[in-house]
C-alpha cells in the first residue's frame, strides 16, 4: 500500500514548512555525529555560516573533530579544547575566558548528547541542510554585493571594471568557491567520466535511464533520466492514468528504484483504484461504486492484483497535495522516501504543474509557472532524479492533429526548462476498437504521445491505445511527428 506522508512525518511534524533557523542549525550540528550525513554537512558548510554565536563555536568544535575523523564524544571534545586552547575560537574575545570556555564545552557537549541519544532522521539533516546552504549562499552573495559597493565608493575598483575585477578586488577564491563552484579541469575530470562512460557501454538496454513499461517511449527519450520531464494533455486525455502507469511500471520493474507521486487533484484511493483495475482488468468504477460480490470471480482478479501491487507498493509513495505543498516539501518528502526505502534510484511525479504552490506572491500565472518549472527541474538534478510534470495546455490546441510546444498554458520556461517534453493527443480520426484484456473485451481508443522537445534526443510519435474502463495503455508503435 502507499505510505501516509502525514504519519511518515509525525516525528519531525516542523520539517514540512516555516522551520526557524534555530531548529535548522540545531538539527545540523547533531547531524554531524551521524556518518552518513556528516560528510555532505562538512562538505558544504563552514562553522561561520552559522546564524548563532553559540552555534557557530559548537560548529568550530564539532568540524574539527568530525574533519579529522575522531571519534565524538565529551572526552575527545575536552581533550581537543586543552589540546589548542590557543587557537580555540572563531571569535578570539573568547580565547582567555574560562567561562566562556566552560559554557561552550558545556553546550557543546549538550549538543554530542542529543544527538547520540536522539539522532535526527537523515532525510530530515539533508533537507535541513539545503534550506541551510541555500540561506549561506543569499548572505555570502549579499556580503559580496555590499564589498562591492563599498569599493566603489572608496573608488578602489571602477565601475567598467566591476564585471571583470569584483572577485579579485574584494574576496579571495576561497570564499566565493561555493557561489561559483569548485572547478575542475578537463584532466581533472576525465578519468572518473570515461570510467562511467565504459560502463555504460556494457548495459544490456539499449537505453539509459529507467524503464517506463513502454519500450518504443523508452527508445525515443532514452529511458526516464534526471532532470524534468513535462506531460502534457487536453481534459480526459488520460494523463493522470497515463502518468500513474510509468510510476507503477519503473518501480515495479527496477527493485532498486521508489517514486514519489504527488497529486494535487486525485486522491490516494482514486489512484490505487487506477492500478489495481489495470492489473485486474476489472473496471474500475464498478470497485469505485462497490458493485462486485466478494464472492465472484472478478472480485478474485481484484484479490490477485492487490497481491501483485503489494510486490512494489512499498517503493511507491503517493502525497496528496494540498496548500502547503510546495517543492520544499516535495524536497523534503522524496528524500525520507529514498532514507526509508533505501533505493538507490527515484522517480518524482507532481500532478500536475499550474497549480503547484508557491512561496510568494507573483506577478501572474506565467512568472508563477517559470518559478515551478525552475524550481521542479532544479529538484531532478540536486536528487538526481527524474522529475514527471503533468501540465494542462491552452484550449487553442484542442483541435490541433499534433502537439507542439506552444499548446502548453503559461508556457514560459517550460520550452526553456524541461528536458523532454511530451503532449498526449486526441487522435482526430477517432481512431477506436476493442480487444480482450484479462478475459474481458474492453474498448480502446488511439492517442499519440507526441515528443515535442528532446534535449538529448530525437523528436517523435509513439501510438498508443486507451482503455479508460480499466485505467490502462497499450503500446502499439513508433513514428516520426506529422510535421516532421
Amino acid at each position: 500500500m502507499t505510505i501516509d506522508f502525514d504519519a511518515f512525518l509525525t516525528d519531525n511534524e516542523d520539517a514540512v514548512a516555516g522551520v526557524d533557523d534555530r531548529t535548522v542549525e540545531a538539527t545540523l550540528l547533531e547531524g554531524i555525529l551521524d556518518p552518513t550525513v556528516a560528510a555532505a554537512i562538512l562538505e558544504t558548510t563552514r562553522p561561520d555560516d552559522y546564524l548563532f554565536d553559540a552555534h557557530r563555536q559548537a560548529a568550530f568544535w564539532l568540524y574539527r573533530l568530525a574533519g579529522r575523523g575522531r571519534h565524538i564524544d565529551r572526552v575527545t571534545l575536552r581533550a581537543a579544547m586543552v589540546e589548542e586552547e590557543g587557537d580555540a575560537f572563531v571569535d578570539n574575545s573568547f580565547k582567555d575566558d574560562e567561562d566562556a570556555l566552560r559554557k561552550t564545552f558545556d553546550f557543546v557537549a549538550q549538543v554530542i548528547e542529543t544527538g547520540r541519544h536522539t539522532p535526527p532522521p537523515a532525510g530530515k539533516v539533508l533537507s535541513y541542510l539545503d534550506i541551510f546552504v541555500a540561506k549561506a549562499k543569499t548572505r555570502q552573495a549579499r556580503e559580496l554585493l555590499t564589498k562591492t559597493a563599498k569599493a566603489l565608493d572608496d573608488r578602489k575598483i571602477t565601475p567598467e571594471g566591476v564585471a571583470g575585477d569584483v572577485l579579485k578586488a574584494v574576496v579571495n577564491l576561497e570564499s566565493t568557491r561555493r557561489l561559483s563552484g569548485a572547478a575542475q579541469t578537463e584532466g581533472e575530470e576525465l578519468d572518473a567520466y570515461f570510467a562511467a562512460l565504459e560502463a555504460a557501454q556494457s548495459r544490456t538496454n539499449d537505453f539509459q535511464g529507467l524503464d517506463t513499461g513502454f519500450s518504443h517511449l523508452n527508445r525515443l527519450i532514452n529511458g526516464l533520466s534526471p532532470g524534468l520531464i513535462v506531460l502534457g494533455a487536453m481534459p480526459s486525455t488520460g494523463k493522470t492514468t497515463f502518468a500513474k502507469q510509468i510510476a507503477d511500471q519503473v518501480v515495479a520493474k527496477h527493485s532498486d528504484a521508489a517514486c514519489l507521486f504527488v497529486s494535487l487533484e486525485q486522491s490516494k484511493e482514486e489512484l490505487r483504484i487506477k492500478t489495481l483495475a489495470r492489473l485486474s482488468g476489472v473496471e474500475n468504477r464498478d470497485m469505485q461504486r462497490g458493485r462486485l460480490d466478494t464472492q465472484s470471480e472478478a472480485w478474485g482478479k481484484v484479490a490477485d492484483a492487490a497481491v501483485e501491487f503489494g510486490d512494489f507498493a512499498g517503493r511507491l509513495q503517493v502525497l496528496e497535495g494540498d496548500r502547503a505543498t510546495t517543492v520544499d516539501r516535495i524536497r523534503l518528502a522524496a528524500l525520507q522516501l529514498r532514507q526509508k526505502t533505501q533505493a538507490a534510484r527515484l522517480l518524482i511525479v507532481v500532478d500536475y504543474l499550474q497549480i503547484m504552490p508557491v512561496e510568494g506572491d507573483f506577478g501572474d500565472a506565467r512568472q508563477k509557472v517559470n518559478a515551478v518549472t525552475s524550481d521542479l527541474r532544479r529538484l531532478g538534478r540536486d536528487l538526481d532524479a527524474p522529475v514527471i510534470a503533468i501540465a494542462s495546455v491552452n484550449r487553442a490546441s484542442y483541435n490541433a492533429k499534433g502537439g507542439a510546444m506552444e499548446a502548453f498554458k503559461e508556457s514560459g520556461d517550460i520550452e526553456f526548462s524541461a528536458d523532454v517534453a511530451c503532449i498526449l493527443v486526441d487522435d482526430k480520426d477517432k481512431g477506436k476498437g476493442e480487444e480482450n484484456y484479462l478475459g474481458a473485451m474492453r474498448k480502446w481508443r488511439r492517442v499519440f504521445l507526441d515528443v515535442v522537445k528532446n534535449r538529448n534526443g530525437e523528436r517523435g510519435r509513439v501510438e498508443l491505445y486507451f482503455f479508460p474502463e480499466v485505467s490502462r495503455f497499450r503500446e502499439v508503435s513508433k513514428s516520426s511527428l506529422p510535421e516532421d
